[in-house]
C-alpha cells in the first residue's frame, strides 16, 4: 500500500494564495467602504500621483475663486453707490430746473428747494463714505480712513490717486484685478466733474450765497452754472460706473471659467480615484469564493495526514 502526505511546500502554497485571496478581499472591502479605488500611493504610484495633482490645481482654482468673489463683493458695493449717487444727481437736476422756473416766486422760490438739496447731499455724502466689511469702499488704499468729510468737499486721500491706492486681488496665476476706485476719481475731485463742489455750488446759488450774489440775475446765473456741473459730474460717474460693470463683468466670466475647469478636474480625479463599484463587487465575490475553496482543499488535505494510518 502506498500512503501519499501533504508535502510542506504544498501547504505553504496554499497557505500564501489564502493570505493573498484574503489580501485582495480586505482591499476590495475598503474600496467599497470607502469609495475610493486607491486606497493608499502603493496601489497604484501614477495615479496617486495624478490624484495630487489634481487636488492641488483645484486647491489652486477655489482659492482663486475666492479671491474673484471678494473682489467682485467690493465692486457690487461700489456698484450699488454709484446708482444711488447717479439718481441723487438725477434728482438735482430736476431741483434745479425746479428753481430755475421759479426765481420770482417767494414761496416757490429756489430758497424753498434747498432743504432738499441738503437732504440729497447728506444722502451722496454717506453713500460716497460707503463701507463693505468695515472697509471704505472709495478710500484707496487707507480703507480705514473715512474718504469725504466736510460736505464732500474734502478727499482724505491723494489726487490724483498714485499707483499704491488701488486695491490689486490675485485671481489667476497670470491676472489681477483691481477692486476698488479712489473717491478722487468716483467723483471727481478737483475736476470739472467735481461731483459735492457742483451741489454745494447748487445749495449756495439756491439760498443766494452764490458767487453772483442774491438777486435774481445772480441766483439764475449761480444755479445754471451748478447745472452744468452736475451734468459733468453725472457724466464722470456713468463712467466710472461702466469701469465697475466691466471689471465685474470679467471677474463672472473668470469665476465661470474656473469653476468649469475644476469640474473637469474634478471629474478626471475621480475616474482615477473612485471605485467601479460593480466591478470591485464583482472581484470580491470571486475573491470570497475562492478562499472558500482554498480553505476547503487545506481542510480535506490535512485529514489525510499520516495519523489517520496509525489507528
Amino acid at each position: 500500500m502506498s500512503l501519499r502526505t501533504p508535502t510542506t511546500d504544498q501547504y505553504s502554497q496554499s497557505l500564501l494564495n489564502l493570505q493573498n485571496v484574503q489580501a485582495q478581499i480586505a482591499q476590495n472591502t475598503l474600496r467599497l467602504s470607502s469609495g475610493n479605488q486607491i486606497t493608499s500611493p502603493g496601489d497604484n504610484p501614477t495615479g496617486a500621483a495624478s490624484i495630487l495633482d489634481f487636488q492641488n490645481s483645484i486647491q489652486a482654482n477655489t482659492q482663486f475663486l475666492q479671491q474673484a468673489t471678494s473682489a467682485n463683493n467690493l465692486l457690487q458695493s461700489a456698484a450699488d453707490a454709484f446708482s444711488g449717487v447717479i439718481d441723487g444727481v438725477n434728482n438735482l437736476q430736476v431741483l434745479a430746473q425746479q428753481a430755475l422756473s421759479n426765481t420770482t416766486s417767494a414761496s416757490a422760490g429756489p430758497a424753498s428747494l434747498a432743504p432738499q438739496v441738503d437732504a440729497i447731499r447728506s444722502n451722496l455724502l454717506s453713500l460716497a463714505n460707503t463701507q463693505y466689511q468695515g472697509v471704505y469702499v472709495f478710500a484707496g488704499a487707507q480703507t480705514t480712513t473715512q474718504p469725504f468729510t466736510n460736505s464732500g468737499l474734502t478727499y482724505n486721500g491723494n489726487v490724483p490717486p498714485l499707483p499704491s491706492d488701488y486695491i490689486n486681488l490675485n485671481v489667476s496665476a497670470t491676472s489681477q484685478v483691481t477692486t476698488n476706485i479712489p473717491g478722487s476719481t468716483a467723483f471727481g475731485t478737483g475736476t470739472s466733474g467735481d461731483l459735492f463742489k457742483a451741489v454745494n455750488d447748487l445749495y449756495n446759488g439756491l439760498t443766494g450765497n452764490g458767487p453772483s450774489g442774491n438777486s435774481t440775475a445772480g441766483i439764475t446765473t449761480d444755479i445754471t452754472a451748478a447745472t452744468k456741473e452736475l451734468t459733468a459730474a453725472l457724466n464722470n460717474l456713468y463712467q466710472q460706473q461702466a469701469v465697475v460693470g466691466g471689471r465685474q463683468a470679467g471677474l463672472n466670466d473668470l469665476q465661470t471659467t474656473l469653476s468649469g475647469i475644476n469640474l473637469s478636474l474634478q471629474s478626471a480625479q475621480n475616474g482615477i480615484q473612485s471605485t467601479d463599484i460593480a466591478k470591485t463587487y464583482t472581484d470580491l465575490t470571486s475573491e470570497q469564493t475562492a478562499q472558500s475553496a482554498i480553505l476547503s482543499t487545506m481542510a480535506k488535505t490535512n485529514t489525510n495526514n499520516l495519523f489517520n494510518y496509525l489507528t
